[in-house]
């Protein structure tokens, strides 16, 4: 059985017993009427509606609330986002981020003061990248590269798993020793995204550079929209590490990009320009409305049920009767304190007689 129809249940089930409840009481202040209402016994006509208003009110926010506490719960979407709707496959993009993992990007000469890792510096960088673009349509994809390459993530909508990547997590030990192979990470990228729609993805190369055999470049797919060489590592002074001494090799680098139709950029101690990202960061507009949906109408529902229900008692209080008990039983100069509350007490019953007897009696 679908929500609507334990709703529609539910709230059939109230009416009726709202109405019962309803006749029950009107019969009963029939014996109190011009106590309530003074000596015509009747209250004025606009209360001949409350009954009926009342039951449907409480059916109203019967229906509501039954629909929302069975209908299947929805996420939110991020960045505020109300319910999340699902990104069209057309607007869907891609980042792919070819990380260097070798053990030279563990080099501590980034950062602004030149006191962080190089990989440190990365994880930087590209949580600066995530925080200007559009989450909700991109998904993200990363190969890592030391002697040879491998996906370790493809398609993931959660950041967090590319942070967790990115955050120290020691890749470095799944290759074997021997030299870095930064093509090959571009060659292992390239086959990845080859099958994907084109210019759909931009590719970060995050490295410190190497030596490059500019014959062996691999030809980029069409699915890559945009490349972005992230260089890091200080581009003057190296250190040494192992036999060779590590720097970034800007010049290698600004070659590279300029061979694959890319960008380079040293992010060593600045962070990616956002005119490189403005692709990323767009949204497209949102989907046509598909109408009213039944969770709209529940909401509607519940909440003119809640305003009736709140309303109907302050409105027979003040409204209900066109007698007045305090004019029509005038309260005499009391000669004692005694009877001042024997008198304040008489007039409060009676004007709560005609607020309880107004609806009933109509």
């Amino acid at each position: 059985m679908a929500s609507n129809d334990y709703a529609i249940a539910a709230a059939l089930v109230v009416a009726l017993l709202t109405a019962l409840a309803t006749h029950w009481h009107h019969r009963r202040s029939q014996s109190v009427a011009r106590l309530a209402f003074g000596p015509s016994g009747q209250p004025r006509n606009w209360t001949r509606a409350v009954p009926t208003l009342r039951v449907v009110s409480l059916s109203l926010a019967c229906w509501g609330l039954v629909v929302l506490a069975t209908l299947e719960p929805q996420l939110l979407g991020d960045t505020g986002a109300s319910d999340a709707v699902k990104t069209d496959p057309a607007d869907v993009q891609r980042v792919l981020l070819v990380l260097d993992v070798s053990p030279s990007m563990n080099v501590v000469d980034a950062g602004a003061d030149q006191k962080l890792r190089r990989r440190d510096r990365v994880l930087e960088v590209v949580e600066g990248i995530m925080s200007r673009i559009a989450l909700s349509r991109t998904r993200f994809s990363v190969v890592v590269f030391f002697t040879s390459a491998r996906a370790v993530v493809v398609d993931a909508t959660d950041i967090n798993v590319v942070r967790n990547i990115l955050d120290s997590m020691p890749l470095v030990w799944s290759f074997e020793p021997g030299e870095t192979r930064l093509l090959e990470g571009v060659r292992v990228a390239s086959e990845l995204a080859r099958d994907w729609p084109p210019k759909s993805t931009t590719m970060f190369l995050c490295t410190e550079g190497d030596t490059v055999d500019f014959s062996q470049i691999p030809k980029l797919p069409r699915s890559i929209r945009d490349l972005e060489i992230l260089a890091v590592g200080d581009p003057i002074i190296g250190t040494l590490v192992g036999n060779h001494d590590s720097r970034q090799e800007a010049g290698i680098l600004r070659r590279l990009a300029a061979e694959l139709h890319g960008s380079y950029h040293n992010v060593n101690t600045q962070h990616l320009p956002s005119k490189a990202l403005a692709e990323l960061a767009r949204v497209p507009p949102p989907p046509a409305s598909a109408g009213w949906q039944i969770k709209d109408l529940a909401r509607i529902a519940l909440t003119i049920g809640a305003v009736l229900l709140t309303l109907i008692p302050v409105a027979l209080q003040y409204f209900g009767s066109a007698w007045n008990a305090e004019r029509e039983l005038p309260i005499t100069q009391a000669a004692s304190p005694d009877l001042e509350v024997a008198a304040f007490a008489r007039t409060r019953a009676a004007r709560t007689l005609a607020s309880v007897a107004t609806e009933t009696n109509s």
